[in-house]
């Protein structure tokens, strides 16, 4: 039986008890000042994303390659969010993907909403997971050196920051209460509510392979985390609102990190790849809802062949021009032509699918299958 981790315990338990006497205390005696509010928001942003552009998206999933600036601005400001250190936290998240709603996944959402949202880390690790760290990560001296010495870089960042631009203000109570206290509650629970609230509630548009869900109120608290979904199915990906209206500041970040040169090598899914999952999702979900099964068929394989020939057409347009000098100007013209033809059939046949699906999710389920 695993035994309880005392100091992570106290520490997860003590910080928000103190935020919500304090708080209020302060806030009595001292009245409000919106430079508290602009330290803690601004605190918490660079916190938030050196968690998810860099613990996460970055070091967890390599999406993306950082610059030395850009990484050492993620392992100080990633420590001061009080979330372990990024090897740890790294290794535990790819344990999760890899394992995830399984026993060996260690915030399983199957073991209930308490024990993924922070019961997990109220407890010790097993044994067999000691010192058992993603070898990349462990070899890369920056990371290392952040998780051999994390405890005082955490305290620094995490409460010594804030208390020292909090002086500079003339309150450097309130810089320890707002931009540290409340900051570190604050960013812990929406980190966890991903664990929790993102494998319980919402939607799921691309798999329901695994328990992660879609929230759009989630990705508004984490910095574009909540696309959950998304992130399970593609992971690799950089982004986690794919859609250019999602709110996702993280892939903000990293895509003005790549336009001043600190992000190189984003990696992204292909929209075909992302159209066929949502395909078979849906032709799955109205399926079991006991729909006729011929027409989806048909419009289902019309739309992932249309979707194969373009993948293929532009692996012939890519060859081409690569082999450009050797080639006619008409062939280059030819081919041209043919892939503008397959993006409009493509384009038309996902338009015609996602139709049908709109008509079908309004049609009342059969009666037959609601009495099964």
């Amino acid at each position: 039986m695993k035994k309880i981790d005392w100091t992570t315990t106290l520490f997860l338990f003590l910080t928000p008890l103190a935020a919500l006497i304090f708080v209020p205390i302060y806030l009595y005696k001292e009245g409000w000042h919106w430079s508290l509010f602009f330290l803690f928001v601004t605190l918490w942003a660079v916190t938030e994303l050196s968690v998810t552009a860099g613990y996460h998206r970055y070091l967890s999933h390599r999406s993306y390659n950082a610059s030395t600036l850009m990484k050492v601005f993620y392992l100080l400001f990633g420590a001061g969010a009080f979330q372990a250190s990024a090897l740890k936290w790294g290794t535990d998240h790819r344990r999760h993907h890899r394992f995830v709603d399984t026993d060996k996944d260690p915030y399983n959402i199957q073991r209930g909403f308490w024990y993924a949202h922070m019961g997990w880390l109220l407890l010790k690790d097993e044994e067999i997971y000691k010192d058992d760290f993603a070898p990349d990560l462990k070899n890369d001296r920056l990371v290392y050196l952040q998780h051999k010495y994390y405890v005082p870089i955490a305290i620094i960042m995490g409460f010594g920051l804030p208390v020292l631009i909090g002086s500079f203000m003339g309150m450097p109570w309130g810089g320890f209460i707002f931009g540290g206290v409340l900051r570190i509650v604050i960013s812990h629970h929406c980190t966890f509510f991903i664990n929790s609230l993102c494998h319980t509630l919402g939607k799921q548009p691309y798999s329901d392979a695994h328990s992660a869900r879609d929230s759009v109120v989630m990705a508004v608290l984490t910095f574009g985390e909540g696309y959950h979904n998304f992130h399970h199915e593609f992971q690799i990906d950089y982004r986690n609102g794919v859609r250019w209206y999602h709110w996702d500041p993280t892939k903000w970040f990293i895509q003005v990190g790549a336009l001043l040169g600190q992000a190189t090598k984003l990696k992204k899914v292909s929209r075909e790849a992302i159209v066929k999952a949502t395909v078979l999702q849906d032709a799955k979900i109205l399926s079991e809802r006991g729909f006729e099964v011929t027409r989806l068929e048909e419009l289902k394989a019309k739309v992932l062949q249309a979707q194969d020939d373009l993948r293929k057409l532009r692996q012939d347009w890519l060859q081409f021009k690569e082999e450009f000098k050797k080639n006619s100007q008409d062939r280059f013209h030819q081919l041209k032509a043919d892939l503008q033809v397959r993006r409009i059939e493509f384009r038309n046949s996902h338009a015609q699918w996602k139709a049908y699906v709109k008509t079908m999710n309004a049609i009342p389920v059969p009666v037959a299958v609601q009495r099964r």
